[in-house]
């Protein structure tokens, strides 16, 4: 063993729902050093206790129990001192029976446990079992090393907490349809929001238009629509890249555009701003002969490039720019396309390796927007299933 492992289980349902934070290690090591000093040092409302199995039999290894919302009052208490405390103490026995534990260690080994106890909790059975069942959980989850960063990064993007109250959508899943607002008009624009049909693949694009009349907390509202939607700011900034991209960010952008026009070294900030606050950066091309020429220059590449064409142009193969180069140069790269993209257009974005395809008055002034919308996605060959899960174990 190093000198302490960590495991973390949550099991149950609310406002039983256990949650188990623990660390496992040796009574010479910090692990042993962090109990003794949790035991001699309580503090008000998250007095540490050892866990007992009943009074005058305390679990091995010896286990401390530290509540994490405070204790207000004798209520309280007793679910701690009560079917917390006992489920805990039996759980970390019988981690030992069964061999999660191994048994020739239970007098080596100390463990700390931080129990979460809803304060309107009243079941006193369910926070028995709930917390008994976490806690052998994390147990075995810390001392199997579970989950090892080759599961965090595999799942990272694949579920989304179940309390943060929307989903996350990263982009992970091309080909995707952004829909460009470039309407100076909230109302039209809300109507718009209104009829699109809810889909995993539908980005939202604040335009440069809204931005400029209604400031960057225009995307805040469009949040309020769409709370699971990403929203792209469309900043196209040419100067102070970080204080442009921090407003955005604040502003809950998922991902900001900058023009490539600007400074190298406005761009690079931006960039890194992006990076800081953990939105995605977008490069908007348009107007720059040669965009592969700049991203050779930047010592850190955007998350999206942008490739603006003509609408009259004709080549459709040409008309994408190099969008290979673009990936050569930019390695992980995310490509959107934009300019007058039409439904018989689409096929022809996409078999130039597009990811994004950006559609504005197509959509966003037919006159029926929902009925737009789902002939976009129909001819990307998305599927309407969605594309997250909550898992409770693996």
């Amino acid at each position: 063993m190093t000198d302490f492992l960590v495991g973390e289980a949550l099991i149950g349902e609310e406002p039983e729902v256990a949650h188990i934070d623990l660390i496992i290690g040796s009574k010479n090591g910090p692990a042993g050093q962090a109990f003794a000093n949790a035991l001699a040092q309580p503090r008000l409302g998250h007095t540490p206790i050892l866990a007992v199995i009943r009074p005058n039999l305390p679990t091995k290894p010896s286990t401390l129990i530290v509540p994490k919302v405070t204790i207000r009052d004798l209520e309280d208490a007793e679910k701690v001192f009560g079917p917390a405390q006992s489920a805990v103490a039996k759980a970390v026995a019988d981690a030992v029976e069964e061999g999660i534990i191994p048994k020739e260690r239970a007098e080596d080994y100390v463990v700390i446990v931080s129990v979460f106890i809803h304060p309107k909790g009243k079941d006193y059975q369910r926070i028995y079992r709930y917390n008994y069942a976490a806690t052998k959980l994390a147990l075995q989850r810390a001392l199997t090393n579970f989950p090892d960063i080759d599961k965090v990064l595999e799942e990272k993007d694949k579920a989304i907490h179940g309390m943060v109250g929307f989903r996350i959508n990263n982009l992970k899943k091309p080909p995707y349809l952004e829909v460009a607002l470039d309407i100076p008009d909230w109302r039209r624009v809300e109507a718009i929001i209104k009829a699109l049909p809810r889909s995993d693949a539908i980005v939202l694009e604040a335009g440069t238009p809204l931005i400029k009349r209604y400031g960057v907390e225009v995307i805040q509202k469009i949040h309020q629509l769409r709370p699971e939607s990403v929203v792209i700011a469309d900043m196209k900034t040419l100067d102070v890249g970080n204080i442009e991209a921090r407003m955005a960010g604040d502003a809950t952008a998922d991902v900001v555009g900058f023009s490539a026009l600007a400074p190298i070294k406005t761009i690079e900030r931006f960039i890194d701003e992006c990076k800081k606050i953990g939105t995605l950066s977008l490069m908007d091309t348009i107007n720059v002969p040669n965009p592969i020429e700049v991203l050779k220059k930047l010592k850190v590449k955007p998350d999206i490039v942008e490739i603006h064409r003509a609408i009259d142009v004709e080549d459709e193969a040409y008309a994408w720019g190099n969008i290979k180069e673009i990936r050569e140069v930019c390695g992980k790269v995310l490509i959107a396309v934009a300019g007058g993209i039409r439904l018989e257009s689409v096929e022809a974005a996409l078999k130039a390796g597009a990811d994004i395809l950006v559609v504005g008055r197509a959509i966003t002034a037919a006159k029926d927007v929902t009925g737009a919308a789902r002939a976009f996605l129909q001819k990307m060959g998305v599927e309407e299933v969605d594309q997250f899960r909550v898992m409770t174990d693996f």
